[in-house]
């Protein structure tokens, strides 16, 4: 009997032992089941944040580029060198020449407008002198494009008669004086010339500007009248 009892003793053991040990295995998997999605919910949360982060740095906008400080004075210096250019070009009768350094003017250099009324004028000749016009001018336009041909070919005399005829109707116009002050220049005449630059200039200060420049003036230029009108305001 004694035997018996600690058979069934040892039995009952047995038994509390292995329910204890299946609630420990049990448990153990509940927590690893949890710490597995807790490790998974952090990893989310990470590539979460990690996204957020990638897309933030995605739509955060690029500073803009600092424009380029442009010098006006060197603008300007390119853009009368390149009107020179084309003066002369014209001046030896390159009238191709002459009509692409004058589009190149217009286009790269939009704002030296007092330059423009020049270069479009030049350009007139140009295109007269591809398709030669018989009749006399009767326009005052048309009398400035005709001047500023016999000009060119140093034809004061017919330049004269024909600045005389379109300022006598136009006695205000800024662009006759200054061609009738160049008009004089070539025949060495500083006073007529100093004259009709002064008006010139009264009526448009940049006259004073392109006078400066303006090779045709090299006769009188040392002529004190002149010089007066030249020097710096």
């Amino acid at each position: 009997m004694a035997k018996q009892r600690r058979a069934a003793s040892k039995s009952a053991a047995r038994s509390k032992t292995s329910k204890a040990a299946a609630k420990t295995s049990k448990s153990a998997k509940k927590s690893a089941k949890s710490a597995s999605k807790k490790s998974a919910s952090k990893k989310s949360a990470s590539k979460k944040s990690a996204s957020k982060k990638s897309a933030s740095k995605k739509s955060a906008p690029r500073a803009p580029k600092k424009a380029p400080v442009v010098n006006s004075r060197q603008a300007y210096a390119k853009a009368v060198a390149l009107y020179e250019k084309g003066v002369k070009s014209l001046q030896r009768k390159n009238y191709d020449a002459a009509t692409t350094t004058f589009q190149q003017l217009l286009a790269e250099y939009p704002e030296e407008r007092e330059l423009h009324e020049r270069a479009r004028l030049y350009l007139n000749v140009c295109e007269r002198q591809a398709k030669p016009q018989e009749k006399a001018p009767r326009t005052v336009d048309a009398r400035k494009l005709a001047a500023t041909v016999a000009l060119n070919r140093r034809e004061v005399d017919e330049a004269l008669a024909l600045l005389k005829g379109a300022a006598s109707s136009h006695p205000d116009d800024d662009h006759l004086q200054y061609m009738l002050a160049l008009a004089h220049a070539l025949r060495s005449d500083a006073a007529a010339s100093a004259t009709h630059l002064e008006r010139a200039i009264e009526l448009n200060p940049y006259n004073r500007v392109q006078a400066r420049q303006e090779p045709d003036f090299d006769a009188v230029r040392d002529d004190e009248p002149i010089q007066i009108l030249l020097a710096e305001q």
